[in-house]
């Protein structure tokens, strides 16, 4: 046994393996979604057992240090992003200012009949055209949200002819002269379903963040409504408080 490992009875053997990944890690010696290697490699370097390994990588996710994609291994986490859900900005505008690269690939888009669900958000009548639009956003290539977005299609004539992989934001403002001033925000954690946990490489129960955007242009009239279901691990959220 490696004195890494033979450490006080009363201490989990884990919790110097994680350790000394979290060092590596924190000083740069594994930088940003660099791959960890396997857990039987890791548990000879450490001359332990794998459940140890594994145990300590889990605490190392709790710890936000590391992530798993789905059948590929453990990756080194980016530092988190900064996300002021309140701010009119775009994913592409916060991503990029934070010296991070944004990237969407568009999953499905189609023209549909509104339900009552969209009909009571979107502020229009059961069986009113809407645009539904499923897209999967990455940072620095790792997938971080699959979004749902529903769109008053009265509004944004021949949008499904657009460039949908760009900015929706900007978009909407360019083309239609219809800009986001407000929004209304539900922000809560969910697990995610067999269809979001197929598109972010996770399994599927897996804990996320669920933000529910109900957008606003000029005249105050609904553009849309974003749902917005991200990895536990990619944002720093930011909320400011006034008097």
């Amino acid at each position: 046994m490696s004195d890494l490992v033979n450490t006080s009875p009363r201490i989990p053997k884990y919790i110097a393996i994680r350790d000394e990944i979290a060092h590596e890690i924190e000083s740069g010696q594994l930088s940003c979604n660099t791959k960890l290697a396997s857990e039987r490699v890791l548990s000879e370097k450490f001359s332990t057992t794998r459940v140890a390994v594994r145990e300590a990588l889990l605490a190392l996710e709790m710890d936000g240090l590391i992530y798993r994609l789905d059948r590929r291994g453990w990756f080194v986490r980016a530092p988190r992003i900064m996300y002021r859900p309140q701010s009119t900005k775009s994913f592409n505008q916060y991503v990029r200012e934070q010296d991070s690269i944004p990237s969407t690939e568009l999953m499905s888009a189609e023209q549909i009949s509104a339900t009552q669900w969209d009909a009571k958000h979107l502020n229009l009548n059961v069986g009113d055209p809407i645009y539904s639009i499923w897209r999967r956003r990455s940072i620095n290539g790792r997938p971080a949200v699959v979004e749902h977005l529903r769109i008053n299609a009265k509004i944004f004539p021949d949008f499904l002819a657009q460039p949908l992989e760009d900015s929706i934001t900007t978009l909407m403002a360019e083309k239609y002269q219809r800009q986001l001033t407000r929004a209304h925000i539900n922000l809560y954690p969910t697990a995610f379903s067999e269809q979001q946990a197929k598109a972010l490489h996770v399994n599927v129960g897996s804990m996320g963040l669920y933000i529910c955007r109900t957008n606003r242009d000029q005249n105050g009239v609904i553009t849309d409504v974003d749902q917005e279901y991200w990895l536990h691990d990619v944002l720093d959220l930011h909320f400011e408080a006034h008097e």
